[in-house]
């Protein structure tokens, strides 16, 4: 016979807030600890990764990522310790990501069994496959010639008089197979010009090491999500980190496996419909954090948001990416960052970066409507746009009419 069920501990709403926000570094004013090589790998280990995006309204979402906690800092610093200090590397997290070095042998492991068995007979994936030969191509160019941007798979001297499908073809193909011998591993990124990938042979980039195993692989699932968000149920940690490409039988399995093995707990969370997982670690001192302070502005791509459901179930906050939206039915605009106040998410700000100009526009600002602005919240604000003004590197900044 079994022994009677053991509750759960309990924790209140506010308890997994404040957890949440100290593990994504949120939970303090911005610039509070400055950003060094330390700070910055501290940040991807326990997040998980930096999202990586081209949207360029008013800089690029990792950059951003980085000022919502740490403030000011020199872009140069970020690029040298992935690039050249490989303190990271450039591969699949949350989407394409930059991940702390340290999670290379789990990117080798998805390397090894890609493509995943999912994308299979799938018509967008036989649309997008490769011939063996253009990979050949790919790799031959790169063991010769060394680096290369998909800009170098452009038509040689040679071939510019040749005005044939099958050469605009091949080149367009060669450039689908950069991107695909990235994700199999044959292939690294060693940098970026312009934002723009520059490619080398794996060999000569990611250092030597393991692949990690397939548990190992399916288990970062749920262990970098909790990492980054503390308390959560299984709804909330669905593609947090989304690597390992797992079904809900998969994922269930691996609940009740680390479960099993101790490496998490069942927990409750007042008013949450549960149950809801942890990392053991994390709950201790977690009645004694402090009360999250400061106030900042959050990238669309923040790890924060990566999980739009956890945002609209903790912090009342519904959030959509409107860049994706038709322009007539945008509610907020075009790149909207939303606004951290003392650990509520109360608003939105709608910005737009005159490089030009090298004026900062606010084109609206948005509040919640059961948010009421007090003085302290108007300082806080002002202060974050100055901030990312002088971040951005604009002289002036343009405030919606309406204050």
């Amino acid at each position: 016979m079994t022994g009677p069920r053991r509750s759960r501990p309990k924790f209140t709403r506010e308890a997994a807030v404040r957890l949440w926000l100290r593990r994504q570094g949120l939970d303090r004013p911005r610039g509070s600890t400055p950003l060094d090589a330390a700070a910055f790998v501290a940040h991807l280990e326990q997040t998980g990764a930096l999202q990586l995006d081209s949207v360029n309204v008013v800089d690029r979402a990792h950059y951003l990522t980085l000022w919502s906690r740490f403030g000011s800092y020199d872009r140069a610093d970020v690029d040298h310790w992935v690039y050249e200090d490989r303190f990271a590397y450039e591969y699949w997290g949350h989407e394409a990501s930059i991940l702390p070095i340290s999670h290379l042998p789990l990117g080798r492991r998805r390397m090894r069994r890609f493509p995943p068995d999912s994308w299979s007979g799938r018509a967008w994936w036989d649309r997008y496959a490769t011939s063996t030969a253009s990979k050949r191509r790919v790799l031959r160019r790169l063991r010769a010639e060394g680096p290369l941007e998909s800009v170098d798979f452009q038509p040689q001297p040679a071939e510019r008089e040749e005005k044939t499908d099958s050469l605009a073809w091949r080149l367009k193909e060669d450039k689908r197979s950069l991107k695909l011998l990235w994700h199999d591993g044959r292939v690294a990124v060693a940098g970026r010009r312009h934002f723009r990938c520059i490619y080398d042979m794996a060999e000569r980039v990611y250092p030597d090491g393991p692949a990690a195993t397939l548990a190992e692989y399916h288990d970062s699932w749920l262990l970098i999500a909790l990492s980054g968000c503390g308390i959560a149920p299984e709804r909330h940690l669905v593609n947090y980190f989304t690597g390992p490409a797992l079904n809900a039988a998969e994922r269930r399995r691996v609940i009740a496996r680390n479960l099993r093995k101790k490496r998490i707990v069942e927990v409750d969370v007042e008013g949450l419909r549960g149950p809801c997982y942890a990392l053991p670690e994390h709950l201790d001192g977690i009645d004694r954090l402090p009360e999250p302070a400061g106030t900042t502005l959050i990238c669309p791509f923040d790890s924060l948001l990566w999980q739009r459901k956890r945002a609209a179930e903790l912090l009342n906050f519904h959030y959509t990416v409107e860049i994706y939206v038709p322009a007539a039915k945008r509610k907020y605009g075009y790149y909207v960052l939303p606004i951290l106040h003392r650990g509520r998410l109360v608003g939105r700000l709608d910005p737009k970066l005159h490089r030009d100009r090298g004026v900062l526009e606010i084109r609206a600002l948005h509040l919640e409507p059961d948010f009421a602005p007090t003085a302290s919240f108007e300082t806080g604000l002002n202060d974050a746009i100055a901030d990312f003004a002088d971040f951005l590197g604009a002289a002036d900044i343009a405030m919606p009419r309406s204050g």
